[in-house]
């Protein structure tokens, strides 16, 4: 598994586990832990999802999308995090109801402080999307997915 640290001010504040197929990463966040994965390993923001492992309950769902303008994160209590990307040159840039929430400039991830555990949350999983999408799988690992249906005919 690849290990990504989250600090701030010199202390590590959470630690996330990628798998090797970059199918899905546990981030601890002092005493709680988080699985962070796609539905389907289709990379869209719609299909993006929080789960607490011990609960089984789903802390976030994605919705929406970057085109049309309506892509948001729905926590379980209710509450609605709207997301705009804001494209330029060099890179891209995240920004949630309170600010900033990821950006990439010259191909690297830029230091962005977050403010509560949602706005944590929703910053983990794009530094999980942008390891997914920028890195491949090892050769040793293999993913098979199949579309195929066996279809039975009534007689």
């Amino acid at each position: 598994m690849h290990e990504v640290t989250f600090s701030s001010d010199g202390e590590t504040q959470a630690k996330m586990e990628i798998d090797q197929g970059y199918r899905f990463a546990d981030l601890e966040l002092e005493e709680r832990s988080f699985h962070l994965f796609f539905n389907r390993d289709n990379a869209s923001l719609k299909n993006a999802r929080i789960v607490e492992p011990q609960s089984k309950l789903q802390i976030a769902r994605g919705k929406g999308s970057y085109f049309w303008g309506n892509a948001r994160f729905e926590f379980v209590g209710g509450e609605v995090y709207k997301i705009k990307r804001k494209k330029n040159v060099n890179g891209y840039e995240i920004i949630g109801p309170y600010g900033t929430l990821f950006k990439i400039e010259n191909h690297a991830m830029t230091k962005v402080s977050t403010y509560n555990e949602h706005d944590f949350l929703a910053q983990a999983f794009f530094v999980f999307e942008r390891i997914k999408v920028t890195q491949s799988r090892p050769s040793d690992v293999i993913i098979y997915t199949s579309n195929y249906y066996p279809v039975t005919s009534n007689k």
